[in-house]
């Protein structure tokens, strides 16, 4: 080898070994600039509600500012879409519910995105049941009063999307107790929730999260819930097993994501710091008060085999609630 030559190698080794010490000191200071937070719904819903409380205490702890992000359309698959395209960094995150991640594989014979390829599983978040909500000038105020009137009334019922836990809990009561509902999607919980209010649609199959403070002000009548037992927020409200329909056990649940090949370091802390920071007694206890129970305990792994198994197992109760793929 040359003079010349070795001082080219020289310098090329030099320059890639001061990009790599760059690019590790950039991953030790992470967060060193704002993050986003991508929600895929609009404003007001579930998963919107679980990035607001945790946004203004990771800024606190990072001191740096954390923006919410809110993408509706699609599905949830236009917010997703651009986590699964941004850069594997750290600084744009997704707060997921289930649709976007997992029910959407079962639903779309193409998708931008490869949910399972394209996104790094962070933490598990929290989640909340599905209710059963009717306006009061139904004068519906029983699972079985929307049953028994179903048929004269034909109703229409709001959820969130298409194949997400709300709306299976619709079409598998539609199943089992052989009525007709006609299923009105939206782009979130907090537009449902709104028509529902209104009158508009005058029934909801909508997470409990933000229906909770207008349940209690007797702005609906909530019929009931799809979780295994009672909810604290609404402990009068009988589960689905109660009325009649054991098989009517639906929960939404809440995930961090970050972008495919984002460096392992970056995952782990914000693994570390969401889990510290949803587990926080006030944090916690806000949404424990709308009904939501905290996961925030996994680790990546443990986060990522739980999505797989969530794919199967809606894939099975797409098919039995017969929704159509697209």
């Amino acid at each position: 080898m040359n003079k010349t030559s070795s001082r080219v190698t020289s310098a090329s080794l030099m320059a890639v070994a001061a990009i790599a010490t760059f690019s590790a000191n950039a991953q030790s200071n992470y967060p060193s600039r704002p993050v986003r937070i991508v929600v895929p719904y609009a404003p007001g819903g579930g998963t919107d509600i679980n990035a607001r409380n945790v946004a203004p205490r990771l800024t606190e702890r990072w001191n740096q500012t954390v923006v919410i992000d809110n993408r509706p359309g699609g599905n949830a698959m236009i917010g997703a879409d651009i986590v699964a395209k941004g850069s594997p960094d750290g600084y744009t995150v997704l707060m997921s519910a289930s649709s976007e991640i997992v029910t959407n594989l079962s639903l779309f014979k193409q998708m931008p995105y490869d949910p399972l390829k394209d996104f790094e599983p962070v933490t598990l978040a929290s989640n909340t049941p599905v209710v059963i909500t009717a306006h009061p000038s139904t004068g519906v105020k029983s699972i079985k009063e929307l049953i028994a009137t179903a048929a004269q009334r034909k109703y229409s019922y709001a959820s969130v999307g298409t194949a997400s836990p709300q709306h299976l809990a619709g079409e598998w009561l539609k199943i089992l107790a052989k009525i007709d509902m006609v299923h009105i999607p939206f782009k979130g919980a907090g537009p449902a929730l709104n028509d529902n209010l209104g009158g508009h649609v005058p029934i909801g199959f909508l997470s409990l999260l933000p229906v909770v403070p207008h349940a209690k002000a007797g702005r609906l009548n909530v019929l009931a819930v799809t979780s295994g037992a009672r909810s604290p927020a609404l402990p009068d409200v009988p589960v689905m097993k109660e009325v009649g329909y054991p098989d009517i056990e639906l929960v939404q649940w809440y995930g961090v994501f970050l972008p495919a090949k984002t460096p392992r370091v970056i995952i782990d802390k914000l693994n570390r710091d969401m889990n510290t920071i949803f587990n926080l007694p006030d944090v916690k206890e806000r949404l424990a008060v709308g009904g939501a129970d905290v996961l925030a305990t996994t680790t990546p792994a443990q986060f990522g085999q739980f999505v797989r198994g969530e794919i199967e197992k809606n894939r099975r109760i797409i098919q039995v609630a017969g929704v159509k793929t697209e």
